[in-house]
Order: C-alpha cells, then sequence, then structure tokens
C-alpha cells in the first residue's frame, strides 16, 4: 500500500494505490529480486517505509473494510469476503467529502461487497450493470474492476461489449486454468493486448480523472489494483521479461515431499488434510486442485508470472504520479 500527499498552501491531495495480494518481498525495496520496482522502491527511499505494518486479515473483504473505515473487523462486521461491509459504518472517503470538501474517486477494485452476485442485491454490482460510477461508500466517483472481465464490473462490462474476444482470453478465477508448460493452476497463457488488460485500464482510467480535477479542489483517490491476485495471466505478451526456468524456488522451500510431509505433520492435523486434498478449507483455489501435487517448476512459474504483474503496475504507477503531480518528498 502506497499513500502519497500532495500540497502545502491547501488541503493534501491524497493518493491512495493498493495492490491485492502482493507478498512485501516482492518489491525491490524489501528484498526483492525477481521483479523490478524502480517506482516504488524510490518512493520508499524517498519517504517512509513501514516494514511492521500488518494487514487486520488475511482476505480481501475485511481488510479493504478496515483500510477504510479504520476499525477492526470484529467492529465493522464484515469478517469475510462473503459479509458486505454494513453501510451504516463511517468511511474516510465520507468523512473526506462531507466535511472536508473532497473530491473522492475509487478506481480498481473495491470488494467491500462480495464479489460473487448473481441476485444484483449488492451496490458495487449495482453500479458496475448499470454503468453508473457513483456514489459508493463516501466515494463520489467509482469505475470498478476485478481479476478479468466480470460482467459485475465496469471494466468487465467495457471489455466484454467492445473487445468480446480480448474477454474470452481471460482465466476464470478459480478454474484450473492449468499452464501449458508446467501444468501449474491458474497461470494459462493469456492473448490480452497490453492496453486492454486491467492494470492499464485502471491506470487509464485514473489519469483522465486526475486530469478533471482543478487546483482549488483536493482530492482524494483510491487506485486499486487487482493484481497480482490469482489467477496469474498478465498478457502473454510480457511474460519475455523474466524467464520462469531463472526464477530462484523461495528460500526454505522444502523441496521434496519427504520434507514437506514432515513439516506439516508437526503442524495441526487439519494442514496436512489440506496439503493432501482431503479437507477443503481455502476456497481461494480450483475446487479439484490438490496441493501435494504441485511442483517445484510450478512454483517456479507462478513466482515469474506474480512478478510480471507487479512489474505492470510498478511501471503504471510511474505514469499517474507523473500526470501533472510534483512528487513528493515525503510520504
Amino acid at each position: 500500500m502506497t499513500l502519497l500527499t500532495y500540497g502545502d498552501a491547501m488541503p493534501r491531495n491524497i493518493l491512495l494505490v493498493t495492490t491485492d495480494q502482493q507478498r512485501y518481498d516482492s518489491l525491490g525495496c524489501n528484498g526483492g529480486t525477481i521483479a523490478r520496482t524502480p517506482t516504488i522502491d524510490s518512493l520508499a527511499a524517498r519517504g517512509l517505509n513501514y516494514r511492521r505494518a500488518y494487514t487486520q486479515n488475511v482476505t480481501c473483504t475485511p481488510a479493504r473494510a478496515t483500510i477504510l473505515t479504520g476499525r477492526l473487523p470484529r467492529t465493522h462486521g464484515a469478517i469475510s469476503c462473503g459479509r458486505s461491509l454494513r453501510d451504516d459504518i463511517p468511511s474516510i472517503a465520507a468523512h473526506l467529502h462531507d466535511r472536508a470538501g473532497y473530491r473522492t474517486a475509487l478506481i480498481g477494485k473495491a470488494h467491500f461487497d462480495p464479489a460473487m452476485d448473481p441476485f444484483g442485491a449488492f451496490a458495487e454490482t449495482k453500479l458496475g450493470v448499470s454503468g453508473a460510477t457513483g456514489p459508493l461508500r463516501g466515494f463520489e466517483h467509482a469505475e470498478l474492476a476485478m481479476h478479468g472481465p466480470m460482467a459485475s464490473t465496469h471494466y468487465g462490462a467495457w471489455l466484454r461489449a467492445e473487445y468480446p474476444e480480448v474477454a474470452a482470453g481471460f482465466a476464470v478465477p478459480l478454474s484450473p486454468a492449468e499452464s501449458p508448460v508446467t501444468g501449474a493452476p491458474e497461470c494459462r497463457p493469456n492473448p490480452v493486448p497490453r492496453e486492454l488488460y486491467h492494470t492499464d485500464w485502471i491506470a487509464d482510467r485514473t489519469v483522465a480523472w486526475l486530469g478533471d480535477r482543478t487546483d482549488d479542489e483536493p482530492w482524494f483517490c483510491w487506485v486499486s489494483f487487482p493484481d497480482p491476485h490469482h489467477p496469474w495471466d498478465p498478457p502473454e505478451s510480457e511474460m519475455g521479461r523474466i524467464d520462469w526456468h531463472d526464477v530462484p524456488l523461495p528460500p526454505g522451500y522444502p523441496e521434496t515431499a519427504p520434507e514437506r510431509e514432515a513439516i506439516l505433520d508437526g503442524k495441526p492435523r487439519h494442514w496436512r488434510l489440506w496439503y493432501d486434498g482431503t479437507l477443503v478449507s481455502n476456497y481461494e483455489a480450483p475446487a479439484r486442485w490438490v496441493p501435494a501435487t504441485m511442483t517445484a517448476d510450478q512454483v517456479r512459474e507462478v513466482n515469474a508470472r506474480n512478478a510480471v504483474e507487479c512489474e505492470l503496475i510498478d511501471e503504471l504507477v510511474d505514469g499517474s504520479l507523473h500526470f501533472s503531480l510534483p512528487l513528493p518528498s515525503s510520504m
């Protein structure tokens, strides 16, 4: 998460940039060696890098609701991805908009409501389906995107309407979508042109919204990239950046099955059951995928694809920052 503020003579503008499921050590400034992240590295060098900041929950909705409200999940009530954040919980966006006169926008992944909403019952789905761009929980402007062309988001509706053949190339989240090379889950090659990918779309829409702002109005813009959350299917044209064969295994990774099983057998029983595929406790994976089948080469390919997605985000954050905005001296 990157928080930038601009301006001294008037209330500060705020650009909040978040990514989804990105590891701490995927950034060069935190010791990462696979993805090149010069933009974030530069910001960290010139500002503050919080090395012991911890998310309040490991899943999307509770963590995002905490960012928006400043409350712990047990207080704001959105304790899982199947629970919607209550409408009566105050948000920082509403406070800045209603009390401080800020223009407010959220562009990208919101996920304060359940993502799977076949009945169109939740606010985010209603916006995406109708094409309306707000309001949403204090954001007067919202253009929503998720992982690929989900029809209930602005990005998904746009891509399906304008480029249906491109939309068909994305892997369906939580489907096997296996790599034809290593068999890694959710790593199917994606022929989407770079300029139509959701990361680029979010950056383009952010630049467009910032371009409409005037110097005399403070603004708060949350730029929320869905990547590098699985499925790991960035534009295949970008995969030449990193050869998965050259990606090292994570430090301490137990390469052999006996090593892994010995570690798991020292954990609570459900760890080994999950690993063997006899207990489904993680709904963020293909339903029939068995963790014990994961090979070292599959780990390498997943990490390579993840790193490519991190690089694309870093490049586009750089472009957004340089859109008529002075780079800050502190963060």
